[in-house]
């Protein structure tokens, strides 16, 4: 039973192995390998906490959708998962350090053209399913209600009820660039004083198919992070993955705060 943090630097040891065995040529290319830990960072971030530092998993088959822009593509990502063997026993040992069960987990890896999901963020969907026996997969329901509630620094409302897949984050209500004229809406502005938030500091979004909120930087000059029980997670900048939100999570932009509540 591992803590966050070491399953941290347990996916980060297996993702250099990987690279290692796998040798030269485009497999083991950088964007393969962050394709790589990010399918086990999303089925860490599934892990859900049941007391005294201990986690269980709850789903019982996982499907992973790997989308290619064309069909050279999807032979360079064939290449390198091959029939997702190797990555199926890996998101069990993971879940194993974990302390969680995993070894009757059906894990399954589609690779297919699909421009529209190759394009969107990271390259993959994982639908995540409770399977009792004998029935169909249901995916999450719709987005529930949520909002984030100001908590330091001067904003033009004291809370922001959550309507809509994506909420920019940032400072001023508009932002102008110099040639293209308006080019952002914040949906949660920070007032002009407040300049540790950036213009454009974040997004939070929500996905439909996992049922899952997720906060991402976008390049900040000051960062973001999450304090979750008293425990601080860095949010990589301009990764567009993004880092997942749970309720009661507070989110620091700068010296600006936000709590993020689900009701």
């Amino acid at each position: 039973m591992k803590s966050i943090e070491e399953l941290d630097r347990w996916i980060g040891a297996k993702v250099k192995g990987w690279s290692a065995r796998l040798g030269g040529g485009d497999s083991h290319s950088p964007a393969v390998l962050e394709i790589h830990r990010d399918i086990l960072e999303d089925v860490r971030d599934r892990l859900e906490p049941k007391g005294q530092g201990r986690y269980f998993f709850p789903y019982n088959h996982i499907v992973i959708h790997l989308g290619a822009a064309d069909t050279a593509q999807e032979g360079l990502y064939r290449a390198a998962f091959g029939d997702g063997e190797t990555l199926s026993n890996e998101i069990r040992a993971l879940l194993a350090e974990a302390g969680t069960a995993g070894a009757k987990l059906a894990i399954e890896l589609e690779i297919a053209v699909d421009a529209a999901l190759a394009w969107t963020g990271p390259p993959f969907r994982i639908d995540y399913f409770n399977q009792k026996q004998g029935s169909e997969p249901s995916i999450a329901s719709a987005r529930p209600a949520a909002k984030l509630v100001v908590i330091k620094g001067e904003a033009d409302a004291a809370e922001y009820p959550v309507i809509a897949n994506r909420v920019n984050v940032g400072r001023m209500k508009e932002v102008f660039g110099e040639k293209e004229g308006l080019r952002r809406c914040n949906d949660v502005a920070f007032a002009e004083a407040e300049i540790t938030v950036s213009r454009e500091h974040a997004f939070l979004t929500y996905d439909p198919s996992t049922g899952r909120f997720r906060i991402c930087d976008d390049q900040s000059h000051r960062g973001t992070s999450i304090f979750r029980e008293g425990r601080r997670i860095d949010v990589p900048k301009g990764s567009r993955r993004g880092t997942q939100l749970r309720s009661g999570d507070e989110i620091h932009l700068g010296d600006a705060r936000l709590r993020f509540e689900i009701d």
